[in-house]
């Protein structure tokens, strides 16, 4: 990939200076861009694309999806005036509000599934999940549906403690010593280094997610639902 993705050493960076590397265009004025470094994090990872605009002199883009696409990340939306071409200077810029909503639910994911497997007493692993607007949801492998009220109170417990949320790349072959708690690992794709998302106590995965510094931002976390699927999926909310 050409493109620095800047949001995996920083969630919390929401505007970076860029140079447009790639414009591909559309129908009418929509464009997919790409760019050699970016504050937006793709649809991936079970996480929704960041929205925001990239604006240079000669014209301004509305992000609306950020994606993978053949190896790229490009950045697809529609030029609300004039148009920027390769070779630009342009300044992009997330929706921080967006942003900093699905961090406080993507952390709040690994809180519940936290949750899930002391509810369990064992590692769960998920079918399916979603840290995001619309709707936020888990789905887990397991034969009874977890109680609500059990998980809201194993949440609290772990945001109420405000730990630490620690983000580190690791080399493959020194991976499985900094995991623990993590779900999922037949899954894994193979790569050379992997970022993996701690916290303290509670679990460590390998993650490309955006999240909240401290378990205390997520604020409360409140279960919507549990709806029966493939396995049991938990709809959920931060407050």
């Amino acid at each position: 990939m050409r493109t620095e993705p800047l949001y995996m050493k920083d969630s919390y960076l929401r505007r970076c200076e860029a140079k447009v590397l790639e414009v591909e265009r559309g129908k009418g004025r929509r464009a997919y861009v790409v760019l050699d470094r970016t504050v937006f994090h793709p649809l991936s990872g079970g996480q929704p694309s960041d929205e925001g605009f990239i604006a240079g002199a000669g014209g301004r883009m509305e992000v609306r999806k950020a994606l993978l696409l053949g190896g790229e990340l490009k950045h697809w939306g529609v030029f609300a005036e004039g148009e920027i071409g390769e070779g630009d200077e342009v300044v992009c810029e997330i929706d921080w509000e967006r942003r900093y909503t699905v961090m406080r639910l993507h952390t709040a994911g690994h809180i519940l599934d936290y949750a899930v497997a002391k509810l369990f007493g064992r590692l769960v692993d998920t079918v399916e999940a979603f840290h995001g607007p619309p709707e936020a949801y888990l789905e887990y492998d397991v034969e009874s549906p977890p109680d609500p009220a059990a998980l809201e109170e194993l949440a609290r417990e772990v945001v109420e403690a405000d730990l630490p949320v620690v983000v580190r790349f690791v080399k493959a072959e020194e991976l499985p010593r900094y995991l623990y708690n993590a779900p999922n690992l037949q899954r894994l794709p193979t790569a050379e280094v992997y970022r993996v998302v701690e916290i303290p106590g509670v679990n460590a995965m390998p993650c490309t997610g955006t999240h909240v510094r401290r378990t205390g931002e997520v604020g409360g976390v409140k279960v919507l639902r549990v709806e029966k699927r493939l396995g049991y999926r938990v709809y959920y909310t931060v407050e």
